[in-house]
């Protein structure tokens, strides 16, 4: 099953043109942090195939409907659907079937939350002034753009998701909005030292083979550890924030 939400802002549209990217690229790859959607291959019985897996048993909004309103602003389907068709990557990633009724309502619940999540840290980060630096829009904008041959294929893999290149652009500044705030409003417990130990001895005693050593798992565990703060942290302010928020969901 899906971990509980694990938060982390991205911008969903460009999760899904660079999983489209990579699927024509190498059909048989499954990136995990390209997140492809509809368009993932399946391993099969007789091999893996470069069609599309089986259709989808998520109901999914028009991509124009709006889905939720938070503090007056309207979220529509189409980011919905790509948070939602991630988690279903995920869980067929994770060899699990997500048309059951139990994953189908947790795709809808985390995929509710994650939109509503972003929009209130969106919405709280402007309010206190962090702003994207145009400079490293248009950086990012070619990094994009490079992960195609041509002007043709982009433009086919956006058609796919829904969202238009200008649409791409706003979420990739609105990622930098939200690392500012990440950096400067967000105030996580640094990772001890004993914290690091335990966890690595807490993983040599469960390894059935022999553990490398601490030195060189160290710094993956710290970060590992860290990472987990930052969430915990981040969970801590979407809950303050929701709980002045007005939100109004439509699905």
């Amino acid at each position: 099953m899906i971990k509980k939400m694990t938060f982390v802002f991205a911008p969903f549209a460009l999760a899904l043109v660079l999983g489209a990217c990579s699927d024509n690229e190498e059909p048989a790859a499954n990136e995990e942090a390209a997140a492809p959607e509809t368009e993932q291959t399946e391993e099969t019985e007789e091999g893996t195939e470069d069609a599309a897996p089986a259709e989808s048993a998520l109901e999914l909004p028009e991509e124009d409907a709006v889905v939720a309103v938070v503090n007056g602003e309207e979220i529509q389907g189409k980011v919905y659907n790509s948070v939602a068709r991630q988690f279903e990557s995920t869980l067929l990633s994770q060899g699990q079937d997500p048309s059951t009724e139990e994953n189908l309502q947790l795709i809808e619940d985390e995929a509710m939350s994650v939109i509503i999540g972003n929009a209130v840290l969106l919405q709280d980060a402007k309010e206190k002034g962090h702003e994207a630096d145009e400079a490293v829009v248009e950086e990012r904008m070619e990094e994009l753009k490079a992960n195609f041959e041509d002007e043709d294929a982009m433009n086919e893999a956006l058609a796919e998701t829904g969202f238009t290149l200008e649409e791409m652009e706003e979420q990739l500044r609105e990622q930098l909005v939200y690392e500012s705030y990440m950096e400067n409003e967000i105030d996580a417990p640094e990772v001890t030292d004993e914290e690091v130990q335990a966890a690595y001895d807490q993983f040599a005693e469960s390894s059935e083979e022999e553990a490398p050593a601490f030195e060189e798992m160290e710094p993956t565990i710290r970060q590992s550890l860290q990472e987990q703060n930052d969430q915990e942290a981040t969970f801590a302010r979407v809950e303050e924030l929701r709980e002045d928020a007005e939100i109004e969901v439509k699905l």
